[in-house]
């Protein structure tokens, strides 16, 4: 199967000096619960699917490797603290006394979740539907071995075919247990995209439904090329390119660090 890739994809490809072009569609679904108020969440609940992968320029690559990993968050004591944040975020919203209280009291949320949320259990689930990540990367072009990783904070994209892409439609958040039955979305109130929890440590606000999806690393396996290769066809784009990178991943599934990333070849 052919795709076409857009020349206004790569405007900044020149100030790149040459960079290889990832284009990834992805899908997720993590699961957590909250029990007591407190998070409980198995790393082998957070799920990643790869839909298509488009790369540029196409240098005759014979293979292709992607895993689903935490490049940020690396520590598991700072996964946790995002997955709480998260918690904390639902929790919130499920009762806003609650939310008001752990304003006034940070300090004291071991107290508040007894006051409030002592004897639950909720279950959760964010997923996304096939959401756009592409960036550039100069890793590894001269060798022809290009690499990258693809985070959502910085990576997602707002356009395909020219067509602007709504983003936050494809994030929900499914929350169930003790009579609640919540969703949160592009259409809940508030809306997912607004829902932010500051970080008491890294003392900034936070996007937190973004934050704990895991990024995705690539890596292509090719023929050795020159770098000016890569300059002067990243510089010389016509209006679309077509390429062809059908059979360069096997297809099985793959894992890292306890996450999984569930191959379907190039195209799906």
């Amino acid at each position: 199967m052919y795709d076409e890739i857009y020349e206004g994809y790569f405007e900044d490809t020149s100030a790149k000096d040459g960079g290889v072009i990832f284009q990834a569609i992805l899908s997720h679904d993590i699961s957590w619960k909250i029990v007591d108020g407190n998070t409980v969440f198995d790393q082998n609940n957070i799920k990643t699917r790869l839909h298509t992968v488009e790369v540029f320029p196409d240098l005759n690559y014979k293979k292709g490797e992607a895993s689903s990993v935490y490049h940020v968050l690396s520590e598991v004591n700072i996964l946790k603290r995002k997955f709480d944040m998260a918690s904390r975020a639902i929790k919130r919203i499920i009762n806003p006394t609650y939310s008001a209280e752990i304003n006034a009291n940070p300090s004291k949320s071991v107290e508040l979740n007894q006051k409030y949320f002592d004897g639950t259990s909720i279950d959760v689930k964010l997923t996304t539907d096939r959401i756009v990540l592409r960036e550039v990367s100069s890793s590894g072009i001269d060798s022809g071995n290009p690499s990258i990783v693809m985070k959502v904070s910085t990576g997602l994209a707002d356009q395909m075919d020219g067509k602007p892409i709504k983003t936050w439609e494809s994030f929900n958040v499914d929350v169930k247990g003790n009579g609640i039955d919540l969703k949160i979305n592009s259409g809940s109130d508030p809306s997912i995209a607004k829902v932010v929890e500051y970080d008491l440590i890294e003392n900034r606000w936070d996007q937190i439904f973004q934050t704990i999806i895991p990024s995705v690393s690539i890596n292509f396996t090719g023929d050795r090329v020159q770098v000016e290769t890569f300059t002067s066809r990243s510089s010389n784009l016509s209006s679309y390119t077509s390429l062809n990178i059908e059979n360069i991943f096997s297809g099985k599934e793959e894992a890292a660090s306890n996450k999984s990333l569930e191959g379907e070849g190039i195209n799906n």
